[in-house]
């Protein structure tokens, strides 16, 4: 099994594929076709060009979201109270943010202290202007998830914000 979401950079498309012995795709088949509904069919036609046609800017692709995964996991263990392990697949650095826990900072609403992922997120929204997604829905509420599917320039920009604001946490 596998899918052109990653392989192709194609974030969001949700196309998978299968191959296998007949009788077990078949029914594999029969228990998808009871979940899920159909994909668009300009998912598909995409998924059709990127799974037939040249395969060169692959590798180039591979190489680049290679940069932007070093740079990310560099930046964020630099980071006060923030470390992170080297993903080895995917769009997405898993950050640990406990070290920040039991930290204050003034919100708009009084003093907050973070207390878990759902805060963490909060505060480098607020703080930051830097969007992260609470790890709690990953299953970690230790971990907070950054996407590096995006500029090595916005990379660098939203890891220097959240240097900036986790300075002024109390």
């Amino acid at each position: 099994m596998n899918g052109v979401s990653k392989a192709y950079a194609m974030t969001g498309w949700r196309i998978g594929y299968a191959a296998g012995p007949e009788k077990l795709i078949k029914a594999m088949d029969m228990v998808q076709g009871q979940q899920t509904s159909g994909a668009c069919s300009i998912a598909q036609w995409a998924a059709v060009e990127a799974l037939t046609g040249p395969q060169d800017e692959v590798a180039k692709m591979a190489g680049e979201f290679d940069r932007r995964r070093r740079l990310i996991v560099q930046g964020l263990n630099t980071l006060p109270g923030v470390s992170c392990v080297m993903p080895k697949g995917a769009f997405y650095a898993f950050a640990n943010v406990s070290g920040m826990f039991g930290r204050q900072w003034k919100a708009a609403e009084g003093t907050k202290t973070i207390k878990g992922s759902l805060d963490a997120t909060a505060f480098f929204l607020e703080e930051a202007k830097v969007a992260v997604v609470p790890g709690v829905d990953f299953g970690s509420d230790d971990h907070v998830r950054l996407s590096y599917a995006t500029s090595e320039a916005l990379i660098t920009e939203g890891l220097t914000r959240m240097a900036a604001a986790l300075a002024r946490l109390a």
